[in-house]
């Protein structure tokens, strides 16, 4: 006799038992991929509440809870679903704030200072707010989860992508552009690819065509893509792989800083503020220029920079006829809802009679949605009698003097040779421990700043040259430590890294490289032995002689200091080969002891 057939009740029971274990077991193959690039985000130092790494950190634990709310969902417990839609709302939430702090505050550290700065910009608020209303709309008002899901994918879809390719158009290493144009499609593929396979297993269908596992098979793309989001910044340079300078083209001009800058009035002034300008534009900044339309700034930059008439019509510099630019338009709707300015700079004519006493800092309202506004007042140098000027930085301590009047060549003239002689050379410097180097290291980059060039200074805190320069706000210093694992960037802009990593110390270089090719850059190589990994001199020799390949260039002149005292005969000798610009400081002084000008020039 014939078993009876199976009820057709129990077939669509079986079936729907091999559907949930289909779903589970897509959506636990989904977890492994953002697991994996988790776990190596937290080995690189990331940490939940900071940002760059942090942000992906954060971003990778949200997409877990949301797969893991999913496989609960599957299998029958229907108080999943809010978790998986509050696991969902997070992960646009936090995509918004991470491509917000690539875009409009890079160099913030921080969750909290970040966020700070952030939530004056209506454009991430309204997208924030659009964000979690979608969420609170699913449990109060489902009957309009349909057209506010539109609303929220398209404006996730649009506003973080735009966000990424902004920074990415900004930046100027080529490995950033690269990770940043990463971000941007592996979102947008995230969103529009997710959104389609949603769509197919929606219940009750919104399409034709209607997949089961449609939201399972989403989880699976989106784990894929995520982990290239995440490898984008694992990386070998861990949490400080985008440092503010990677991301913001790098001026001598920092934002949130003062300056008095001395001039006679001539061409040279002219160009360093045309070049100074260009960078901080390039960079996002608004610059604000108090002075009269028909004086010597104004009438000077108008006839030398041919952009000049350009930044004022697209609103990136305003001439105001008051003091500290206080008859301002203010902010209209279409520039709170715009990607810029990302900070202020606030250009001054003064007179003698400013320097009678302190200068106030200007209103810092602005300092919630921008950086710290940056002031530089010009002053005539025959209006600033040394006594008097000696006085007003006395009292005027957050206020850094740059003098354009002097010589622009206190380091290349002590050699008999002129800037544009030197610049492009790769230098060696021997002292001795009698030798007074510190003052010819600060001439030289004395003369690089004068013409507005990026200077950099690789060395140890043990170094007397560190402790010389730690301070200069217009000199980047980056300082290797063996007690650092990864690299660091401190609040004041000094990066810290391991000693001993060629490979970073390469990569550092090659980024401000990319970063001053309009402008130009002078590095100083300090303690070499530091900086370089070896266990006999051949191998220091060697990692040298890959940075001066690598230093080559027209834009970059480089100063490596040897001292002759603490270093084997046979690695100065050796390394004296390796350079075709050689000076010495010795009880004779300093001087070139090989290098013509020819070859200089050339």
């Amino acid at each position: 006799m014939k078993p009876p057939a199976a009820a057709p009740h129990a077939y669509f029971a079986d079936w729907s038992v091999d559907a949930t274990y289909a779903e589970v077991f897509i959506d636990a193959t989904a977890l492994v991929l953002p697991a994996i690039a988790l776990r190596r985000l937290l080995l690189q130092k990331a940490s939940f509440w900071g940002v760059r790494a942090g942000n992906l950190a954060r971003l990778n634990l949200y997409f877990l809870s949301a797969v893991l709310f999913d496989i609960l969902r599957s299998i029958g417990f229907e108080w999943a679903a809010y978790g998986l839609q509050v696991s969902v709302t997070l992960v646009f939430a936090a995509v918004g704030l991470m491509a917000g702090n690539l875009y409009f505050c890079p160099e913030c550290n921080t969750l909290r200072e970040a966020w700070s700065r952030l939530k004056s910009r209506t454009s991430l608020l309204l997208y924030e707010i659009l964000v979690f209303g979608w969420l609170g709309l699913n449990i109060f008002l489902p009957a309009w989860y349909l057209p506010y899901t539109i609303a929220l994918l398209s404006a996730g879809a649009i506003y973080p992508t735009t966000l990424f390719l902004a920074a990415g158009r900004r930046a100027k290493p080529p490995h950033v552009k690269r990770a940043m144009a990463t971000l941007s499609t592996t979102w947008f593929l995230f969103v529009t690819l997710g959104t389609f396979l949603f769509a197919l297993g929606a219940q009750p269908p919104v399409l034709p065509v209607s997949i089961p596992a449609a939201w399972e098979l989403a989880f699976l793309t989106g784990s894929v893509l995520f982990f290239a989001m995440s490898i984008s910044e694992a990386t070998p340079l861990g949490s400080v792989r985008f440092p503010s300078g990677q991301l913001l083209p790098e001026t001598i001009i920092k934002p949130g800083h003062r300056y008095l800058i001395l001039h006679d009035s001539g061409r040279r002034a002219i160009a360093f503020l045309a070049s100074t300008l260009k960078g901080l534009i390039d960079s996002g900044s608004k610059i604000i220029v108090s002075a009269s339309s028909s004086g010597w700034l104004v009438g000077n930059l108008s006839q030398n920079e041919p952009r000049f008439e350009e930044w004022k019509k697209s609103g990136r510099l305003i001439v105001s006829q008051s003091v500290q630019g206080q008859d301002l338009p203010r902010e209209g709707l279409s520039e709170r809802l715009s990607f810029g300015p990302i900070s202020k700079v606030y250009l001054k004519e003064i007179g003698q009679e400013n320097l009678q006493g302190q200068i106030a800092p200007i209103d810092k309202e602005t300092s919630d949605k921008y950086q710290g506004p940056a002031e530089l007042f010009l002053l005539e140098s025959s209006k600033a009698p040394r006594p008097q000027l000696t006085e007003f930085l006395r009292q005027n301590t957050g206020v850094e003097l740059l003098n354009l009047s002097e010589s622009t060549e206190p380091f290349s003239s002590l050699v008999n040779l002129d800037h544009q002689q030197i610049r492009g050379s790769v230098i060696l410097f021997e002292y001795d421990n009698n030798s007074d180097y510190e003052s010819a290291v600060d001439k030289f980059l004395a003369e690089g700043t004068s013409n507005a060039e990026l200077c950099v200074v690789f060395t140890v805190k043990s170094s007397k040259l560190y402790r010389a320069i730690k301070g200069r706000r217009m000199i980047k210093i980056i300082a290797a430590s063996s007690l650092l694992s990864a690299p660091d960037e401190l609040p004041d802009g000094e990066m810290q890294i391991p000693d001993k990593e060629l490979g970073l110390v390469a990569a550092i270089v090659s980024d401000f490289l990319d970063n001053s090719k309009n402008s130009g850059a002078s590095f100083v190589f300090d303690s070499i032995t530091d900086l370089i990994r070896g266990e006999r001199w051949e191998q220091v020799y060697e990692g040298i002689r890959q940075l001066i390949d690598l230093l080559t260039v027209p834009n970059a002149t480089a100063l490596f200091l040897a001292n002759i005292n603490t270093m084997e005969p046979r690695f100065v000798g050796a390394l004296r080969g390796l350079f075709a610009v050689q000076i010495r400081m010795d009880n004779y002084g300093l001087r070139a002891i090989k290098a013509s000008i020819h070859q200089v020039a050339q």
